[in-house]
C-alpha cells in the first residue's frame, strides 16, 4: 500500500520537466528496494534536492490592476505543538499515526477559505511527502478522508492524476525532490501553474481550490502550515 503512493509520484514526477526523479517505477521496483528503516524502503523516502523558489506577492487589488496572471491565497493555517513547555521535549501521549498541528492548520485555512468538504471541494493537493507513509496519514489529518480510511483510498487510486482529488501531481518531495526551505513555495507554484492550466501532462481538467501543506520541525517542537489558492475570479 505504501509502494502504491510511491509508484504514483513517481508517475507523476514523470511528466514534470524540473524533478529530481523523472522515472517511472513499478510496484515490484518499490516492494524489492533495499530497506532503509522497516517498513520503509529506499522509494518510500524523498532526496534531498538543491533548488530555489521565490514569488511574488501583493495585493488582490494591485494583481488586478497589473493584469498579470495570478491566483489568490483563500485561506492560510499554522499550528505549532508536540512539546512540553516545561521540559522541552515531545510530549509521550502525542497519537503519531494523525498530525494533530496538520489539523488543526487545515481547520483554520478551511474556514477562511470556506470550505465545508475538503474531499469535493479542493480539486489538487501538494503534501508534504518526505516518506510514503507520512503523505498516508496526511489524507486522513487533512480530512481527505476519514481516519483509519487512507489505505482504502490509496487501493481505489483516489489521490492519481485519474482520481477524485489528485495528491502531488508533481511527484512531490518524493520525486520532484526536497529543496527543504524551497520546498513549501515549490508545492504553490506547482498549485499556480494548474489553476493557470500551465502543468502540461499534469494538467488537471478541473482543479478547483489547491492546497498546499508543509510541516516538520526540531526535537521537542512540530509545525504544520496549510495553504488554500484560487482563481483570481
Amino acid at each position: 500500500m505504501l509502494a502504491k503512493i510511491a509508484v504514483k509520484n513517481h508517475a507523476n514526477g514523470a511528466l514534470h520537466p524540473k524533478a529530481h526523479f523523472r522515472r517511472a517505477i513499478t510496484l515490484e521496483t518499490a516492494l524489492n528496494a533495499p530497506m532503509i528503516a522497516w517498513p520503509l524502503g529506499l522509494f518510500d523516502c524523498c532526496p534531498v534536492t538543491d533548488g530555489g523558489a521565490c514569488a511574488i506577492i501583493t495585493s488582490a487589488e494591485k494583481a488586478r490592476a497589473m493584469k498579470k496572471p495570478h491566483v489568490l491565497i483563500k485561506g492560510l493555517g499554522l499550528s505549532v505543538g508536540r512539546i512540553d513547555p516545561f521540559k522541552g521535549k515531545f510530549r509521550s501521549d502525542v497519537d503519531i499515526t494523525f498530525w494533530d498541528e496538520t489539523w488543526a492548520a487545515a481547520q483554520q485555512a478551511y474556514q477562511q477559505a470556506g470550505i465545508k468538504d475538503p474531499r469535493k471541494e479542493i480539486g489538487s493537493a501538494e503534501v508534504h511527502d518526505c516518506f510514503t507513509i507520512t503523505e498516508l496519514i496526511i489524507y486522513e489529518s487533512l480530512g481527505f478522508c476519514p481516519r483509519g480510511a487512507g489505505p482504502e483510498e490509496v487501493e481505489k487510486d483516489s489521490f492519481t492524476l485519474k482520481g477524485d482529488l489528485p495528491v502531488n501531481t508533481d511527484g512531490g518531495l518524493k520525486s520532484f525532490g526536497h529543496p527543504v526551505g524551497a520546498s513549501g513555495l515549490r508545492m504553490i507554484y506547482e498549485l499556480y501553474n494548474q489553476q493557470l492550466g500551465r502543468a502540461g501532462e499534469r494538467q488537471l481538467k478541473n482543479p478547483k481550490l489547491g492546497l498546499a501543506h508543509s510541516q516538520g520541525g526540531t526535537p521537542g517542537m512540530f509545525q504544520a502550515s496549510v495553504t488554500i489558492v484560487g482563481p483570481a475570479n
